[in-house]
């Protein structure tokens, strides 16, 4: 596809992406929790889809990467902490300003997080890893911890919980963790036997959000684990 019309097609995913962040924003801000929290986990799916159409046509370009970091700061930083900020809030579980203070702690290591890959060369690293956790997969954290427990857990867990998620993604966002790509996590041997075990233990939990909350738990400490074997090995 020679067409300049090709850019249209990863900048308007993009955009998309950022329309969902915006009204999750909004919505997070007069108590629409749930509704917010799908709202960022469809911009984060969003987000692995410009990439990859971005790749596809060849319609990649400095526009495209600054738009999309942009989006990322909005859709999957913003908007996840307005939503983290209104849930504590609304639960009372802590004070307004250290509620609000942690809220800002994430937003900022987010942003930390994003100015320092953006500064990065691409493909820095032969294994694919990122140097700290990617604000797209805090963010999701956060979005997935609330919908989960406001409409899937028979017993919901204290609203308390949220802030050591929130303080351990921050930390993890500043750090230079080398967490795998999904990419790398379903290479090799284990592919099968791995696609296996999602496809079963998603079936067994018949509820994809609760399925996904799970996983999205089971990759941040795969990730954890495996940074600390290989400090450990070097």
């Amino acid at each position: 596809m020679k067409s300049q019309y090709r850019y249209l097609i990863p900048n308007s995913i993009t955009f998309t992406s950022l329309t969902c962040g915006i009204i999750a924003i909004l919505l997070a801000a007069t108590g629409e929790l749930v509704t917010a929290g799908i709202l960022i986990l469809a911009s984060y799916i969003l987000d692995l889809f410009d990439g990859a159409s971005a790749r596809y046509f060849n319609a990649g370009s400095a526009f495209g990467l600054q738009l999309d970091s942009l989006v990322d700061m909005v859709s999957l930083g913003t908007a996840p902490t307005v939503l983290a900020f209104m849930y504590l809030y609304l639960a009372d579980v802590a004070s307004t300003i250290f509620i609000g203070v942690l809220a800002v702690f994430f937003a900022l290591a987010g942003a930390y997080r994003l100015a320092r890959f953006n500064l990065l060369p691409p493909k820095a690293s032969g294994r694919g890893d990122s140097a700290g956790l990617t604000i797209s997969s805090a963010g999701a954290t956060l979005a997935l911890a609330v919908v989960s427990d406001m409409t899937i857990l028979t017993q919901p867990l204290p609203a308390g919980w949220l802030i050591p998620i929130m303080i351990i993604c921050g930390i993890l966002m500043v750090s230079r963790v080398p967490f795998p790509s999904f990419r790398g996590v379903f290479k090799g041997r284990v592919r099968i036997s791995v696609l296996l075990v999602l496809f079963t233990v998603t079936i067994a939990w018949a509820t994809f959000g609760k399925a996904w909350h799970f996983w999205n738990t089971v990759y941040l400490g795969w990730g954890l684990a495996r940074a600390g074997y290989l400090q450990f090995n070097e």
